[in-house]
C-alpha cells in the first residue's frame, strides 16, 4: 500500500515538474520571437532579410545570396566611413549603446567619443524610434558635447572671435 501512494508521489511530481518546464519552454519562446522584433524594429531591406535568416525566421536558398549582399554593404559603408574620415578628419574611436524598450517604442542611449583636428571630443544623446502605423520617426534629444577645456587652447581665437 505504501509503496503504491509513493509511487502515486512520484508520478505527480514528475507531471508537475513537466508542466512548469513546459510553461518555461513557452516563456523562453515568446521571449525569443519578442527579441527577433526588437532586434528587426529599425532594420529595412536586406538587413531585415539577413537577420530574418540568422534568427531562423526564413529558410531557404536564398539566404547565400542575401547574406554576400549583406557583407557586400557593410563593405561599401566601411569604405564610406574611411573617405568620410579622410575628408573632414573626424575620426569616431567607439560608440555605445544602451537601450531601453517597448512595444512601440525604442530609445538608444548614445556615447559617441572621437577626435577631429586633435580636438577631442564625446557626444551623448538620446535617440528615439516611434513606430506608428508602419511609420518610423526618429528624433534626437538631450545632447551633450563634452571637450575638455586644455584642448580648446587652439581654438581660442577662433571661439572669442
Amino acid at each position: 500500500m505504501m509503496e503504491k501512494m509513493s509511487e502515486e508521489n512520484i508520478e505527480e511530481v514528475l507531471e508537475a515538474q513537466i508542466e512548469q518546464l513546459q510553461a518555461e519552454v513557452e516563456d523562453l519562446q515568446q521571449q525569443q520571437q519578442d527579441n527577433h522584433k526588437d532586434i528587426s524594429f529599425n532594420l529595412r531591406g536586406h538587413m531585415q532579410d539577413a537577420m530574418s535568416y540568422i534568427c531562423g525566421q526564413k529558410h531557404g536558398a536564398e539566404k547565400e545570396k542575401v547574406l554576400s549582399r549583406l557583407k557586400e554593404e557593410v563593405e561599401e559603408m566601411e569604405e564610406d566611413l574611411k573617405l568620410q574620415t579622410r575628408m573632414n578628419g573626424i575620426s569616431l574611436k567607439s560608440c555605445t549603446k544602451t537601450l531601453k524598450k517597448s512595444e512601440k517604442k525604442l530609445v538608444q542611449q548614445l556615447c559617441v567619443s572621437g577626435v577631429c583636428s586633435d580636438l577631442v571630443f564625446q557626444m551623448e544623446f538620446l535617440l528615439s524610434a516611434v513606430k506608428k502605423d508602419e511609420q518610423l520617426k526618429k528624433t534626437i534629444s538631450d545632447l551633450n558635447v563634452v571637450i575638455d577645456a586644455s584642448d580648446l587652447q587652439p581654438f581660442s581665437s577662433f571661439l572669442s572671435g
